[in-house]
């Protein structure tokens, strides 16, 4: 993608170009994500301007995503077709990514730049980019290959698309007479799920981890760790309680795929004592109603009390609202902002640029 010279490496790949720049500023990145529930598919179509689904009559194209039973070592193909619904021609990119964990359960997806480590290793497409005439509809062939030591259970990557020529740039200079300048690229990222389920049994297993505190601008949390180290996903509902300071906070979790996990961020308060404090995490998961629990102290030290800093993403992670982002939209998008700033040149960034996706149909947990 080809965007303004000043602009910082977003996700799909434009490098800054160096340009003299007088004092040294803080490079920082804001990624700010646009969610949709995709049970209207036409209104993400009105913003993208372009619609991508299985091949009519494969199996399960019904279902508005790619899901299909693979033995270890096996090659799946599939073809996933992309329809220009503009009056004018688009040229598409196309990336496989990774499934991992939000920051409140639920799916997010890897950037389309970083290299793939699970699911989205196992995805290869035919091609990267495709031209598409105004009004047609491109198919787009690609090949899953199931490793041979995969492990039994359920397995969640993506592919995602997005329009170079649609992201859109905007900035500011700093207005002092360094030529400073700070620069916002924003391109939107669709993404159709890929679930691959392989023979054996899917069970999920929650663990809690222990809780340690974290300092943002509009008070301490308490960052719970969530890790679900069994074959099938699931979700729950946990009680987090500190007796001694009579809070007791109830949370839920979306729905947690293999191999995934978070810290679960909950807003204590803005001004805790230094001490250690007794905590208790109870989180029951799973239709039988397993319970993964931790019971231990969280210090409060002197960092935590008067830190002169806050951590940028407390204002930028929307709470969980007791929605369920899970994974079967198959469509997802999130608006990229990337903000750069530095010292003699353009500092590049590189952050997770989570998408999300809203349900179609619930999961079946264990």
């Amino acid at each position: 993608m080809r965007s303004a010279d000043t602009a910082a490496r977003t996700s799909t790949g434009t490098k800054a170009k160096r340009g003299p720049i007088a004092v040294t500023l803080v490079a920082f990145a804001l990624l700010v994500l646009v969610i949709g529930l995709l049970v209207a598919q036409p209104a993400l179509a009105d913003v993208t301007g372009f619609d991508a689904r299985p091949l009519p009559g494969s199996p399960n194209a019904e279902l508005g995503y790619f899901k299909f039973d693979g033995d270890p070592g096996a090659a799946v193909d599939r073809v996933v077709v992309i329809t220009n619904l503009s009056g004018s021609a688009k040229v598409v990119r196309l990336a496989p990514c990774d499934g991992l964990a939000g920051v409140f359960g639920g799916v997010t997806y890897s950037e389309s730049d970083k290299d793939t480590l699970a699911v989205g290793s196992w995805i290869r497409l035919s091609t990267d980019t495709v031209e598409i005439p105004a009004g047609a509809s491109v198919e787009v062939p690609f090949t899953v290959r199931v490793p041979s030591d995969v492990s039994s259970g359920l397995h969640l990557g993506g592919i995602a698309m997005w329009e170079p020529a649609a992201a859109t740039t905007s900035g500011s200079s700093s207005g002092d007479g360094t030529g400073a300048s700070v620069v916002i690229t924003s391109v939107t990222r669709v993404v159709l799920t890929v679930l691959v389920n392989t023979p054996g049994p899917s069970a999920a297993v929650l663990t809690v981890g222990a809780v340690r505190p974290d300092v943002r601008s509009d008070g301490v949390y308490l960052l719970i760790p969530i890790t679900n180290t069994g074959t099938g996903a699931t979700k729950g509902q946990g009680t987090i309680s500190i007796g001694s300071d009579g809070m007791q906070q109830t949370f839920d979790v979306g729905d947690m795929i293999p191999g995934s996990s978070t810290d679960y961020p909950v807003k204590w308060k803005a001004d805790p004592k230094q001490g250690a404090y007794q905590t208790d995490v109870r989180l029951s998961y799973g239709k039988t109603g397993q319970v993964a629990q931790w019971s231990g102290p969280v210090t409060i030290g002197e960092a935590e009390v008067e830190s002169p800093w806050a951590a940028p993403e407390a204002s930028q992670q929307a709470a969980p609202g007791g929605q369920n982002w899970m994974l079967y939209g198959g469509w997802a998008f999130a608006g990229i902002l990337v903000l750069a700033a530095g010292a003699l040149g353009i500092h590049r960034l590189r952050g997770r640029h989570p998408v999300r996706t809203g349900p179609r149909q619930p999961l079946s947990h264990g």
